[in-house]
């Protein structure tokens, strides 16, 4: 398979898992919005269905897992971070001495259908950020493949 090709499907990947988490991420953070009831008032149209907070749940907690089992363990496959770049994405999130303790907490909030709290929140956003920055690195180097 062509370096292109490689690339391309590791993109794909990449871009999947990014959307997939991102949307769930939003939901949760819906969720803790319309927790405040005062939010209830402002925003009467706002609401997540249960289908969709069903597959927020899922996504996260299959996410959540399997990046904890990948900073626990020596692994060198994901089902959700391309194998292309897994090891530069480990190795930002081991920058933060906390994260496997946060996912841990984070893991037992969802799995309990507790609203998550705004340090929570911030966790997720860190853990997306990191995500996001890899598909923007992944993104140049297809681009520059292409020439």
């Amino acid at each position: 398979m062509s370096e292109i090709s490689v690339l391309s499907n590791q993109y794909n990947k990449l871009v999947e898992t990014s959307d997939k988490v991102n949307n769930s991420v939003i939901v949760y953070k819906k969720k803790k919005l319309l927790s405040e009831p005062s939010n209830l008032k402002k925003y009467p149209k706002l609401f997540i269905s249960s289908d969709d907070s069903d597959l927020a749940k899922n996504t996260l907690l299959s996410f959540l897992t399997n990046l904890k089992q990948i900073l626990e363990e020596d692994r060198k496959e994901s089902d959700f971070i391309p194998s292309i770049v897994l090891e530069d994405y480990k190795k930002k999130l081991d920058a933060n001495q906390y994260l496997k303790e946060d996912i841990e907490s984070l893991i037992s909030f969802i799995d309990k259908d507790q609203v998550i709290s705004e340090e929570n929140i911030s966790i997720l956003d860190g853990i997306m950020s990191v995500l996001d920055n890899e598909r923007n690195i992944l993104f140049r180097k297809l681009r520059t493949a292409r020439g």
